[in-house]
């Protein structure tokens, strides 16, 4: 699928954000862990705040609810979180075309967004424009090159197979195309695919390759089978090194100590990158 294919699916598909019938608790929980990770890293008491693919626009609302002038981007244009009653400052508008000025933000977020982008380094380079000298960008989301998930997914598979003597799934056309493999073969090939591009971004691979994949939108869309992009922390430490673009301040999880040792083959990414 192309490019505009994908903005078309990911702006009128229902599936792909998360709704909470206009409960506002709920949607502030859900949001709660990235919310707090934006706030402990927003450089100054009141930010402008560009909250890129906000979805239904709950993680947005959250941070105007804590001070900041954020504002809510989003490729669809029917907000479910409301402000008084209202939509707030919420904008239809494609992550690498943003209609903002130059140096006009002190934070840009994205929770669960990049992955999702056919074109990942154009919305690097868009969300540093947007931001002031020093600002920040925060990037959450999976790491679909994660060494430790691959080996989990092929673990379980031939646990599988063993208990079923040996026999194991073999792909149909129906079955969904997951970034960690649907069956034992595909599990112990995206395995060493992942092994094998993690060791080359930690030796410094030049230029960094923000690897894409045929995302499978088929609806249920979930578990990421509808990414486009292996999203993981080294792509962007290596591209802000090599362009020299911005500073790395954090690229590693928030949940445990052993988060910052072994950040390349587990959890997830937490980058936060500040504009030089």
């Amino acid at each position: 699928m192309d490019a505009k294919g994908l903005r078309t699916h990911y702006r009128k598909s229902d599936q792909v954000r998360a709704t909470f019938d206009r409960n506002q608790e709920e949607g502030a929980a859900y949001f709660r862990r990235y919310v707090n990770f934006i706030l402990s890293h927003v450089p100054c008491s009141t930010a402008g705040i560009l909250d890129i693919g906000c979805g239904s626009g709950w993680s947005t609302l959250a941070l105007r609810n804590a001070g900041h002038r954020a504002f809510g981007v989003d490729l669809h244009s029917n907000p479910e979180a409301k402000e008084g009653g209202e939509a707030f400052h919420y904008v239809c508008a494609d992550a690498t075309t943003l209609p903002f000025r130059d140096s006009s933000m002190d934070l840009v977020g994205r929770h669960a967004v990049l992955e999702h982008l056919p074109n990942p380094e154009g919305a690097l380079v868009e969300a540093m424009r947007v931001l002031k000298p020093k600002g920040r960008l925060v990037v959450v989301g999976p790491n679909l090159l994660s060494v430790g998930l691959a080996l989990k997914y092929a673990a379980r598979k031939s646990w599988k197979a063993i208990r079923n003597r040996g026999r194991w799934e073999v792909r149909t056309e129906e079955m969904p195309r997951h970034p960690f493999g649907n069956t034992l073969p595909e599990a112990y090939q995206h395995l060493a695919h992942h092994t094998w591009r993690t060791v080359k971004k930690l030796s410094g691979e030049q230029p960094v390759k923000f690897l894409t994949r045929t995302p499978d939108i088929r609806p249920p869309a979930h578990a990421d089978n509808d990414a486009s992009y292996f999203c993981n922390p080294m792509d962007l430490l290596l591209w802000a090194k090599q362009t020299n673009s911005a500073n790395a301040i954090r690229w590693w999880g928030d949940r445990g100590a052993l988060n910052r040792l072994f950040w390349p083959i587990w959890g997830g990414t937490w980058v936060v990158l500040e504009k030089q």
